[in-house]
């Protein structure tokens, strides 16, 4: 058995460097919705906004044609709490997570991934606070290969609960995002 795994482990090593794709950047456009935002708002608060436009930088290794990791930073934007009430919240923060790329066309692919989000949210106005919390994070998207390395993509994410209810409000955010990919 010990015989097998390492077998299996020299196997790996020594294919890396030849499966190893490449390095790419990328940036993400799109909207945020912090789901909680308008809710537990004094009554007849009107103006509420729990979507905000959102952009993201990312850099990634493709380790072989299906298996990556990304590493990114967002600013998720501003949600509007209402116009009685004089605050906004504001989102951002960092990922890393696994990737995986499933072909299925010669230029289009499924897109998958798992991580973890590191968010920071700031309550301007309204008795204000701020935290920061580390959650579990995932997507699923699409890409296509316009050339061999420039790509479009779009994906939708879920950052979980970001905040802290006990110093100023949580909400739930998600992301729905398109972007351009840069193979170096």
């Amino acid at each position: 058995m010990r015989r097998i795994a390492y077998a299996m482990l020299v196997s790996v090593v020594s294919m890396a460097p030849v499966m190893a794709e490449s390095f790419y950047t990328a940036l993400d456009v799109g909207q945020s919705k912090e789901k909680d935002a308008c809710t537990g708002l004094p009554a007849g608060t009107t103006g509420c906004k729990n979507t905000a436009s959102m952009f993201r930088l990312a850099g990634g290794y493709q380790f072989s044609p299906m298996w990556g990791a990304e590493v990114s930073y967002g600013d998720y934007g501003r949600a509007s709490c209402g116009i009685q009430t004089a605050c906004e919240w504001k989102v951002s923060g960092v990922q890393l997570a696994g990737t995986g790329t499933f072909p299925i066309a010669s230029s289009f692919s499924l897109l998958g991934k798992i991580g973890v989000a590191r968010t920071d949210l700031k309550i301007y106005g309204g008795g204000g606070g701020a935290a920061t919390s580390t959650k579990i994070a995932y997507g699923i998207g699409a890409q296509y290969d316009f050339v061999r390395n420039i790509s479009a993509r779009v994906q939708y994410e879920d950052l979980g609960n970001v905040g802290d209810s006990n110093t100023g409000g949580s909400s739930k955010v998600s992301l729905l995002s398109a972007g351009i990919v840069y193979k170096f």
